[in-house]
């Protein structure tokens, strides 16, 4: 069992605008993927008055698109893109967004699901008594249909600060949860943002 305060969630999708981008010179805006736009536009709307002490961003597949097109460039004998390979790893959009911002906090990325964002975000504020507050970003697009675990669904970004008092969510991790790690993250959306759902089966309102 995990006690947690969660603040209210900043959704990105794909249809929507990015305000928050608007601070990045356009030249440096323009080579972002889509995925990258949508993660950067919620962690820098939620950071836009506040202050953290730890980021923590969490996707299931990453910018896999970039990986495959590397994978195509080699198996055409074509030498892939310096710049694709670079921004292909799975950390990425939080180096660009160190970059792109000038903010140097300390900061980690997951392969896994919001659950297991929130917690590592409860493990750093757990055993740094001086943190208070860490940012939580979570981003995923689907899998090219090249794969066989392509599921279709249209790419998003939420975040969120994570604090430990006052705890408003009491979270039950389940060892053996295999929904698919975006399906996690809509399903929480959908929880967090409805006020006459309390309970579920590893979240609890409190």
């Amino acid at each position: 069992m995990v006690l947690l305060n969660v603040s209210q969630l900043t959704m990105s999708r794909e249809d929507g605008v990015f305000p928050a981008l608007e601070h990045i010179p356009a030249m440096q805006r323009r080579r972002l993927s889509r995925l990258a736009k949508l993660a950067l536009n919620s962690a820098m709307q939620t950071l836009a008055t506040q202050n953290v002490d730890y980021i923590v961003w969490v996707s299931q597949y990453g910018d896999e698109a970039k990986t495959l097109n590397i994978l195509e460039d080699v198996l055409s004998e074509q030498t892939p893109s310096p710049t694709q390979f670079s921004t292909s790893v799975h950390n990425a959009i939080s180096g660009l967004y160190s970059i792109l911002c000038q903010d140097a906090t300390p900061a980690t990325s997951l392969a896994g699901s919001w659950n297991d964002g929130l917690i590592e975000a409860y493990a750093w504020l757990k055993t740094r008594p001086e943190a208070r507050q860490v940012l939580l970003v979570y981003y995923d697009e689907a899998l090219p249909d090249i794969y066989i675990e392509h599921q279709p669904f249209a790419a998003f970004a939420m975040a969120a600060m994570i604090s430990l008092t006052p705890a408003n969510l009491m979270l039950t991790p389940k060892h053996t949860d295999s929904t698919p790690a975006y399906q996690q993250a809509l399903a929480f959306n959908t929880f967090w943002t409805n006020p006459e759902q309390t309970e579920s089966e590893a979240w609890t309102k409190c």
